[in-house]
């Protein structure tokens, strides 16, 4: 299908070519119609694929899960967090390999089936323009330093998004490019004070190829009206450097307000 993301400021990679030409390398890959591409599993298959065919992706297996299993299937994991109805709360992630694109935050009820249509019933609004982004400091408790937190103006859409109308918000930190001088040094301008350049690392705080030990926070609202008991909460990360969805799930309990 065309892409339905064509302005530059919602785009991560390749901004400048014109949407949906062959210049568009991009065009056909998740973020650039979020929501549409299809998943293997809503809560993330272990390995990314039913077998090890090579490649980067890799699955050690535990006794909590082995190459093809689905995470929609897997037992509960009680978290202990508990949301009310109407409330303003926290979630946050972090990427390994950076491939730009962006996300959304859903809620499934715990008793039904955990599948795209049930998380499209549920996506959850951003409460706030701000992310904070943090920092693990190794010679400190993660995250106790002040100027350990940065907070950024974040950049969302909601037109030409699955659900139709749903907010989805840009991946905030931006691929470095590589030391082609011909290039620009990231594929967008980096949101924090960044401290290094392309030319002398591929990572940075808020930028790079594996931005690793950045943390993202953003402010979500709970939908007054979810009926209190067990729930699901979702993240779907679409792509634009790769064709990729990356998903995951957490238990939680919401209660009334």
């Amino acid at each position: 299908m065309n892409a339905t993301i064509c302005d530059p400021k919602l785009r991560t990679y390749n901004t400048d070519a014109e949407c949906n030409t062959k210049a568009d390398l991009y065009r056909y890959n998740p973020w650039r119609a979020p929501g549409s591409a299809p998943v293997l599993d809503s809560c993330g298959m272990a390995g990314g694929g039913p077998m090890n065919v090579g490649g980067e992706a890799k699955y050690t297996t535990t006794k909590y899960a082995k190459t093809g299993d689905l995470g929609s299937t897997l037992p509960p994991a009680p978290t202990g967090v508990v949301w009310k109805a109407g409330s303003v709360v926290e979630a946050s992630w972090s990427i390994r390999a950076n491939h730009g694109g962006g996300y959304q935050y859903r809620l499934c009820p715990a008793s039904e089936p955990l599948t795209e249509e049930c998380f499209f019933k549920t996506p959850l609004p951003f409460a706030s323009t701000v992310q904070t982004l943090t920092w693990s400091d190794s010679s400190l408790p993660p995250f106790h330093k002040e100027e350990e937190v940065w907070k950024i103006n974040g950049t969302y859409v909601s037109e030409g998004t699955l659900p139709a109308g749903s907010m989805w918000a840009r991946n905030p930190l931006p691929y470095s490019n590589d030391a082609d001088p011909a290039k620009p040094p990231f594929t967008f301008y980096p949101l924090c004070n960044e401290t290094i350049t392309p030319m002398e690392s591929d990572t940075g705080k808020c930028s790079g190829r594996d931005p690793y030990n950045t943390l993202i926070t953003d402010e979500l609202r709970v939908p007054a009206d979810l009926t209190p008991g067990a729930y699901v909460l979702g993240i779907r990360w679409d792509c634009e450097k790769s064709a990729q969805i990356w998903t995951n799930c957490a238990d939680l309990e919401i209660v009334a307000a």
